[in-house]
């Protein structure tokens, strides 16, 4: 009989998907999603929740749970009363505080208890870089952690080691300068730079910008004018998407908190060259490949840009998104921490 788990997450993100994919494959899994949005919805959910962890969790040999948060209190502190193995993936916001921009789980008192209490109760802290890690270090000095970066799907054909070729992507134009971010308010408009990314568009303005994932609404309800050279696109699908990712030579992440970048990673896996702010687990990401600048610093920015499109592209950096942040390496490391 196969082993049974439990999974818990709030939103089906793409490497929330990308773990459940892995545990599907090796043990009996039982997948339940908090909702949590809007908020008064989240009492009576996690009042549910605990109706079912009364009558269940001694039913499963593990908890597995994305995020610190409201939602991981209860099944870690059920896990640890009836004496079961709990993992806690730490993705970063559950451990962060940007005042400025009343950003993460740390920005509210009860918030970050619950994200702090269910550190402490995890069995194994699972942090998606050593940025992280040291957070957790420095908070929960006594909770067990270790690394396990987020995995890319790499089982892709290799591309030419050249600089990117203008094509046409059903009448979109590709670009030089691309940047992927999912951006729907004003708090993630400056969490991810975009600010950024614009005033370095308006500063080179010969070449073409292109950022994928935004609402073009939140520009003006940020109060800034998009430049004139750059092309804000919705979400796309993967199939979309990688069209950009090798038609662009450069890839700009320019965030104020980065744990790691799923998308930088994408984009490596397609030889994009990467320009980042030095943030987070975005340096461990890019490792000696790639070129890093102040965040603050647009001139310093553009000049890495500049340096970067005069660079050819290499399956160096493809290779190295290979080596150490692969999906089949995650899956490896996971089961390896599971079945210990």
């Amino acid at each position: 009989m196969a082993r049974k788990a439990l999974f818990l997450y709030t939103h089906l993100s793409t490497f929330v998907r990308g773990d459940l994919a892995i545990l599907s494959g090796s043990f009996d899994v039982k997948e339940y999603q908090v909702v949590n949005t809007p908020k008064r919805v989240l009492p009576w959910s996690l009042l549910k929740l605990a109706l079912f962890l009364i009558i269940n969790i001694r039913k499963f040999e593990f908890v597995y749970i994305w995020f610190a948060d409201y939602h991981s209190f209860l099944p870690l502190l059920f896990s640890r009363i009836a004496g079961k193995r709990s993992y806690l993936v730490i993705g970063g916001y559950d451990i962060c505080r940007e005042r400025r921009y009343k950003y993460g789980s740390f920005s509210n008192p009860l918030r970050s208890i619950a994200a702090i209490s269910s550190i402490k109760m995890a069995t194994t802290n699972l942090c998606v870089s050593n940025s992280v890690q040291r957070v957790i270090r420095a908070i929960a000095p006594s909770s067990r952690s270790c690394v396990v970066y987020n995995g890319v799907n790499t089982d892709l054909l290799s591309y030419p080691e050249s600089s990117a070729q203008d094509s046409s992507l059903g009448g979109i134009s590709s670009s030089e300068i691309l940047c992927v971010a999912l951006v729907s308010t004003v708090q993630s408009f400056y969490i991810k730079g975009i600010d950024r990314f614009n005033s370095v568009a308006e500063s080179i303005p010969d070449n073409n910008f292109v950022l994928v994932g935004c609402n073009p609404d939140v520009f003006m309800l940020a109060g800034v004018t998009p430049a004139k050279n750059l092309k804000i696109l919705p979400r796309l699908n993967h199939s979309n998407l990688k069209d950009f990712y090798i038609n662009s030579k450069v890839y700009c992440q320019l965030s104020r908190r980065e744990s790691f970048s799923l998308s930088l990673a994408e984009a490596m896996s397609y030889n994009c060259i990467p320009v980042i702010t030095k943030t987070g687990g975005m340096p461990e990401v890019i490792g000696e490949l790639g070129f890093m600048a102040d965040g603050d610093n647009i001139s310093q920015i553009v000049s890495q840009i500049k340096a970067a499109l005069n660079t050819h592209r290499s399956d160096v950096l493809r290779k190295r998104v290979i080596d150490n942040f692969s999906l089949k390496r995650r899956e490896e490391s996971l089961l390896k921490i599971i079945n210990w």
